[in-house]
């Protein structure tokens, strides 16, 4: 079976369109965009020349050899080497409920292709955070304390049973904020080793923190 990975992109707000008509002449079967915003402060921004901070996110299913073409394209016809762009990523989706599914989600499926096997050892990582609404500033402070440049934030609401609803040590029902923070595989223990001892789910911040491998990046910027 061919590998098949989440690959996710994060630019400006205002390219939304643009990104998604990419992705559509790019044969990608389905696309799903939210928005978000950037942490980066206003003195980065002016440094920068980068007018706000609100972001899109797009997320879309594709075979691995599909994302390493899609991620040299979104390079040049979307500009991604230029800092404040944006940066695409793909994650390695490790199971999905049918055959049927996997087909609706990729064009043109390949079953018969034998798997190259998934990469385990990354060179950067995604790592997500989910913290109590109102902390996302606290929590980026500690988070570049750990050694990351900036994340991009999107509000959600928690779901669960009454037994777990002390979880995040608020209501689980309550409004959250998921921070991604895309970096450097060393950099993402620290950030989360400074997350979880400044503002864990015992904290008011209520923060949990996990990491996943990022196969392969485009428009990463690091100092």
């Amino acid at each position: 079976m061919e590998n098949i990975v989440l690959n996710i992109t994060i630019g400006q707000r205002k390219k939304s369109e643009a990104f998604l008509d990419f992705y559509k002449k790019q044969g990608i079967a389905l696309s799903l965009g939210t928005y978000g915003h950037g942490t980066a402060s206003k003195e980065t921004l002016d440094m920068l020349n980068i007018g706000s901070t609100e972001k899109c996110l797009i997320f879309s299913f594709m075979t691995m050899d599909k994302s390493k073409e899609l991620l040299r394209l979104l390079e040049k016809e979307m500009a991604l080497k230029t800092v404040g762009v944006g940066l695409s990523f793909t994650v390695p989706i490790s199971a999905i409920d049918s055959m049927k599914n996997l087909k609706y989600l990729i064009n043109n499926y390949d079953e018969s292709k034998e798997s190259e096997g998934y990469i385990v050892e990354t060179e950067n990582e995604l790592v997500v955070v989910v913290a109590n609404r109102g902390y996302t500033e606290d929590v980026m402070e500690i988070a570049r304390e750990g050694g990351a440049t900036g994340g991009t934030v999107v509000h959600a609401r928690g779901t669960g049973q009454e037994s777990s609803e002390r979880f995040f040590g608020t209501l689980i029902g309550a409004e959250k904020e998921m921070i991604f923070i895309v970096t450097k595989t060393e950099t993402g223990r620290s950030i989360i080793k400074a997350i979880k001892e400044k503002a864990g789910v015992d904290t008011k911040a209520g923060a949990m923190c996990f990491s996943l491998p990022v196969n392969d990046v485009a428009g990463l910027y690091t100092e």
